[in-house]
């Protein structure tokens, strides 16, 4: 019955494991895009009408689809950029928090005691995390179990690595302290390389950009003097002079290149976040970015 009454229900299970948030945020993008969705197939039968602002139409069906996709990849890259904000301020102080281990440890503490004492002291946005391992401790849970858990919601390489170390550690006895202030350094010199390769990839990320914006430019060029002059009736001129045929219209050739670029957006964000975190979903927020910028230049100065 004791074991019973200290077992967190559900939700704080889903508040320690940081699936809480992640569930809410993909509610909050998911329930807005189905909207949206279901705008594009009203429009799409005639069931209701876009709204056209003089040469500018919004509201196509390919504007709510890309409408649900902003909302979908712009509320989920803005929330992992957020988080991974926040784990990069965790790893760069958790290395103090395994130190102070350490010391509680040639202390005399017990695991439990050095962590409990650790969760009153200041670690910065650490402490919180702190905090839910100590309250997982007191509510029944192993020192093994609320390290573990605490792993699996930072979700980190250095704290995933450092965590599996201590854990270790704490199982095979011997002198923890000197394995803890080695688990310490190394944290501390994986959070400096880490630093340095991400210091190092941000020129990738601005060639990428500046690739992006010529790319735009260039279409929008394109789209603004070339495909006119091509298409219409300098095209008809030109067929009637080879004998006839049917002639192209700017409207049949600009969507093409929309949806070129927009591929092209989507491919390039993906690659601007594997070169700035590592992770496909770094990627997400640039693939907002770039689609928007797609879509804004195509809608409002190609007159798509």
């Amino acid at each position: 019955m004791q074991n019973e009454r200290k077992k967190p229900g559900f939700i704080k299970n889903l508040i320690f494991t940081g699936q809480l948030t992640r569930f809410t945020i993909y509610l909050v993008a998911a329930v807005p895009a189905i909207i949206f969705v279901v705008l594009a197939l009203l429009v799409q039968v005639g069931a209701i009408g876009a709204l056209t602002l003089g040469p500018i139409t919004i509201g196509t069906p390919i504007d709510f689809i890309l409408f649900a996709m902003f909302l979908g990849t712009g509320t989920y890259g803005f929330y992992e950029y957020l988080r991974l904000r926040r784990v990069r301020k965790i790893d760069g102080r958790f290395p103090d928090f395994v130190r102070d281990l350490a010391e509680s440890r040639r202390a005399g503490m017990t695991f439990t005691k050095a962590i409990m004492y650790s969760s009153q002291g200041n670690y910065g946005v650490l402490t919180t995390e702190i905090k839910k391992i100590a309250q997982q401790i007191s509510w029944g849970s192993g020192v093994d179990e609320a390290l573990a858990s605490f792993a699996r919601r930072v979700n980190t390489k250095l704290i995933r690595r450092t965590i599996s170390l201590i854990i270790e550690a704490s199982r095979s006895g011997g002198n923890v302290a000197d394995v803890l202030d080695a688990a310490a350094r190394d944290a501390r010199e994986i959070k400096l390389l880490d630093t340095e390769r991400r210091g190092n990839m941000m020129s990738y990320v601005a060639v990428i950009y500046v690739g992006m914006g010529v790319f735009l430019l260039i279409i929008a060029i394109l789209c603004g003097s070339l495909i006119p002059a091509m298409t219409g009736e300098g095209a008809a001129e030109l067929a009637l002079a080879h004998g006839g045929g049917e002639t192209l219209e700017t409207n049949d050739v600009v969507p093409v290149f929309f949806y070129a670029t927009l591929i092209q957006g989507v491919g390039m964000g993906i690659v601007t976040g594997v070169f700035e975190e590592g992770k496909i979903t770094s990627g997400v927020k640039h693939v907002f970015i770039m689609v928007v910028i797609t879509w804004v230049v195509f809608k409002f100065l190609v007159g798509m």
